[in-house]
């Protein structure tokens, strides 16, 4: 299978081709996923996410002004719609932990993941963006709709708050 370039799956995208949005996400499905997953860390709730991210592109593609950011347009939506999953979530009180496996590498990073869930969105956010997706912080400025300036302090202050939680052993 021969993949489209971006350029002409972008055209068939604006012309509202639900194929070129599924094949466009389908080609970016580990990277989004990873962003729902530090997110969510529920597979159902970053299932729905997919979805209502691929409906919302294929409906409001019109709204993209410029060509050069889709991805991060795309990304923005979705983190959108995380949080949305998050905020509901958390409204209900419900509570999901993942199984713990004897110790081992993804067991430490289970433990970093349960980690940023204690810091403040807007902390957790930026450093998901920067350090288990490599966007640069410009390109977060961008997600995010905020100077960089915003983002190197809230990564900064997440990453201070962060350390502490670590060395302090202190996980809920």
């Amino acid at each position: 299978m021969t993949s489209i370039p971006d350029s002409i799956q972008l055209k068939r995208i604006k012309k509202q081709d639900m194929q070129a949005v599924l094949d466009w996400f389908d080609a970016r499905q580990s990277k989004y996923y990873k962003i729902g997953w530090a997110y969510l860390k529920n597979r159902h709730d970053v299932e729905d996410v997919f979805h209502n991210t691929i409906l919302k592109v294929h409906d409001k593609i019109g709204q993209l002004k410029e060509d050069n950011y889709f991805e991060t347009w795309v990304t923005s939506i979705f983190l959108n719609e995380c949080r949305s999953v998050y905020r509901k979530r958390n409204k209900q009180v419900l509570e999901s932990s993942p199984e713990t496996v004897a110790s081992s590498p993804l067991e430490s990073k289970l433990e970093v993941l349960e980690d940023l869930d204690q810091l403040e969105d807007i902390h957790k956010e930026v450093i998901i963006l920067k350090y288990l997706q490599g966007f640069s912080q410009k390109e977060i400025a961008r997600i995010l709709n905020v100077p960089i300036g915003t983002v190197k302090s809230r990564m900064y202050r997440g990453l201070i708050t962060l350390r502490k939680i670590i060395e302090s052993g202190d996980r809920t």
